[in-house]
């Protein structure tokens, strides 16, 4: 249905290119008629047209048509995604989450702050975006913007701040229905939160200064409820997605300022599956998350600036399966009034072009993956958070959304693991808890498992781990896995004890990331069976440090793409030996094709090298 809706689109709008067919350049700040048509000739594919509230100027989608390129519809719901981090005038952006906050500064015990105005889960709230939603698709339909944005920076409370939210009696009611799929019956409920509630609707969960106040490990009452608000928050944007798509099947629904992975409602294995296309700030491997868990979703960045760091930065989004990017301009100097190119706004041009020309082969390919999966756990997100800032007591409400993208074990060691395969030329695939849990461990060619900082895990994660293992498979990790449950209680007995190897064997602490701990890593991958397509070694034989690879594939043929881990390394020659013979070919520069196993490869500091290999 989707499929013919989209034909009927081409067939009958308006003679603009479809939606994504070609990497697209959009500017975000509004730009006067003659700016427009310079951005025009330096290659930007869209603008941004308002819709705060639902409300369009009539007159400037006139003016946005004549200018000849199309748009995107902006901050169409961000009252109801995004109520404590919006554009108010006269005010700071988070001015209602700073009121809040100071609000229980001055009363600790008045929680009526954790009430989300609006409520997620609020029927008469969500009745009314999916409305409002619904209104702006069909008038907007006739000119196909690019996508519709549900809300730039959304959040339950503040960005991906920890706030305790939402305790609205429709919160609560719609809570303690989906805590019926978590548990039997209220008594297994009760026994898990050491609670004696006589009946459903007595059920309350545990907020955060309470839970610190916990001497026994048990922070059930507490996560369950933290847990529950992620499901709410992707529900709702389920929820306006679903109304884009009522009102123009062929529409695409979408979210900007994707934050780092945590608080917030981003839990992307749930977030990402709930748009079409998010706009996403690569911090804490968010691009990569959403991309495993919503692999057709369309991913954005955005770019603030131009220059070696950028350059960079927009190669590596493209290889994640960016789609293209969004051009922040508060400077105004892309354009000078009369449309004539500024020096960034030719930098962009110059970028923009060089993405276009592999765009293609990469945009037509998929990741291709080795046998190796790695765990995204967001249970030992949340365990991990209130063992590191529990001792700090009634602090942790005075947290912002920058101090949430600290680091920490749980972010710290996803990175590493990811980095250290992509070193040594290592595809993963990620796996969220409830795919474990649903048996993606079953596939028959995956090898080995990798738990970042596992510490929280269910039993029946625990169970599909130790089968693995018994299948042959192995099971690596960086701490002690399943100490605590899914529900963020301590367990007698860590749930892999015996199954899971530690720090030794991956080799995280201590370690670095120089030849000998490549070599370590990629010996123990190989000892369970992971061969690595391809080994990158540096001019003196041992393996090359300051590169990742990566692969994709179309169809038979591979895709390597080989580039710097930051923008400031120095060039390097590395050597790329293949498994076997095969032909291989410069996408970037293509040049002779050649039957090799065996190739030199002259690493750009910035941009990277991508080679198609046929065998």
């Amino acid at each position: 249905m989707r499929v013919l809706a989209i034909i009927m689109a081409l067939l009958t709008g308006p003679v603009w290119a479809a939606p994504f067919d070609q990497f697209e350049v959009i500017m975000w700040q509004d730009r006067t008629p003659a700016q427009v048509a310079g951005l025009k000739r330096l290659g930007f594919t869209a603008t941004k047209l308002t819709g705060s509230g639902g409300r369009i100027d009539s007159s400037i989608v006139a003016a946005r048509q004549a200018s000849g390129l199309p748009w995107y519809v902006e901050n169409i719901g961000s009252d109801f995604y995004a109520p404590y981090h919006r554009y108010t005038p006269g005010k700071a952006v988070t001015w209602l989450f700073d009121a809040a906050k100071a609000h229980l500064r001055a009363d600790r015990a008045d929680t009526s702050v954790f009430v989300r105005e609006p409520g997620l889960s609020d029927p008469t709230s969500l009745a009314a975006i999916q409305a409002r939603l619904g209104r702006v698709v069909r008038d907007q339909s006739q000119y196909r913007p690019v996508f519709y944005n549900l809300a730039d920076e959304a959040g339950i409370g503040d960005l991906a701040a920890a706030w305790d939210a939402d305790i609205a009696p429709t919160s609560l009611a719609a809570m303690r229905q989906w805590l019926h799929t978590q548990y039997p019956d209220l008594a297994a409920l009760n026994r898990q939160w050491d609670t004696s509630f006589a009946n459903w609707d007595a059920v309350v969960p545990e907020l955060t200064d309470a839970a610190m106040r916990r001497t026994d490990d048990n922070y059930s009452a507490w996560a369950d409820f933290k847990a529950w608000m992620d499901v709410a928050f992707a529900r709702a944007v389920h929820t306006g997605t679903d109304a884009v798509h009522r009102a123009d099947p062929a529409a695409l629904a979408a979210l900007e300022g994707g934050q780092v992975p945590g608080w917030g409602g981003y839990d992307y294995s749930l977030l990402a599956p709930a748009v079409d296309v998010m706009e996403i700030y690569g911090v804490g491997n968010s691009v990569e998350l959403a991309r495993a868990f919503n692999p057709a979703l369309i991913s954005l960045r955005t770019t603030f600036a131009t220059g070696p760091r950028e350059t960079h930065a927009a190669w590596q989004n493209l290889l994640l399966g960016g789609r293209g990017m969004i051009v922040w301009d508060d400077g105004d100097d892309v354009v000078r009034p009369d449309g004539a190119p500024t020096p960034r706004g030719q930098e962009i041009a110059a970028l923009a072009a060089s993405l276009r020309a592999v765009a293609p082969s990469i945009q037509a390919a998929e990741p291709s993956l080795d046998p190796v999966a790695v765990l995204y756990s967001q249970a030992s997100f949340r365990t991990g958070w209130m063992l590191d800032q529990r001792s700090k007591g009634a602090a942790w409400s005075d947290r912002d959304a920058a101090r949430e993208y600290e680091d920490n074990a749980w972010r710290a060691s996803r990175r590493q693991v990811l980095q250290r395969l992509g070193q040594i030329a290592i595809q993963p695939r990620m796996l969220s808890s409830a795919m474990v849990e649903a048996g993606a461990l079953r596939h028959d060619d995956l090898r080995v498992l990798i738990l970042p900082h596992a510490i929280a895990l269910s039993q029946a994660e625990a169970d599909e781990m130790r089968a693995f293992a018994q299948r042959g498979g192995t099971v690596l990790a960086d701490t002690e896995p399943g100490v605590f449950d899914q529900h963020s209680r301590r367990l007698p007995a860590p749930l892999l004890a015996g199954v899971a190897l530690l720090p030794e064997a991956m080799q995280l602490d201590g370690g670095g990331d120089g030849p000998s701990a490549l070599a370590g890593f990629a010996g123990l991958l190989r000892g369970a069976g992971v061969i690595p397509r391809a080994e990158l070694r540096g001019p003196d034989g041992l393996p090359a440090t300051g590169v990742t690879a990566l692969w994709l594939h179309r169809g038979d043929t591979l895709i390597l793409a080989l580039q710097t881990t930051t923008p400031w390394a120095a060039a390097a020659q590395i050597e790329v030996q293949l498994t076997t013979p095969a032909t291989v070919e410069d996408l970037r520069f293509p040049g002779p094709v050649r039957q090799v196993q065996q190739l030199t490869v002259a690493l750009d500091p910035i941009t990277p090298t991508i080679l198609s290999i046929r065998r």
